[in-house]
């Protein structure tokens, strides 16, 4: 926009942006190639293989999957981001997170667990869980 002339423009990814805006209520699957924008409100599973942005006004309740994400609003649900995980100091989360990196600003409320992507660590912390939780469940008796 603002570059040399015949230059263009790059997109931040290849599948362009996808804004939801406050107002806007999405209930389901959203699968995106590129980035997303929420300032709406959103109650499903979420897949973004860039990066999802959840504006201050955004609320997400549901499970996501991200390559990078930034909140500055509400999830209430699990997020897997293969990436780096941003909380601004608007942020409120409630579920667990699985991140390879994370930045959280003064401010920011969470109320989860968070597991660090290292070498397969969090897959083998996972599988302990299970196999912990595995006595409990067969220990009930069936009604």
């Amino acid at each position: 926009m603002f570059g040399k002339r015949g230059k263009k423009r790059k997109a931040g990814s290849a599948g362009g942006l996808t804004l939801l805006m406050e107002g806007t209520s999405v209930q389901g699957e959203l699968v995106a190639e590129g980035d997303i924008r929420i300032d709406g409100n959103v109650s499903g599973r979420i897949t973004c293989r860039a990066t999802l942005i959840i504006g201050s006004e955004g609320y997400v309740e549901g499970e996501i999957t991200a390559q990078n994400m930034r909140v500055s609003g509400k999830l209430k649900g699990n997020a897997d981001v293969s990436g780096e995980l941003r909380l601004e100091s608007s942020a409120s989360i409630d579920g667990d997170l699985t991140v390879a990196a994370l930045d959280v600003e003064d401010g920011a409320k969470l109320n989860g667990r968070v597991y660090m992507k290292q070498d397969g660590m969090v897959e083998e912390r996972l599988r302990e869980q299970e196999k912990e939780a595995e006595p409990q469940l067969s220990g009930m008796k069936s009604l």
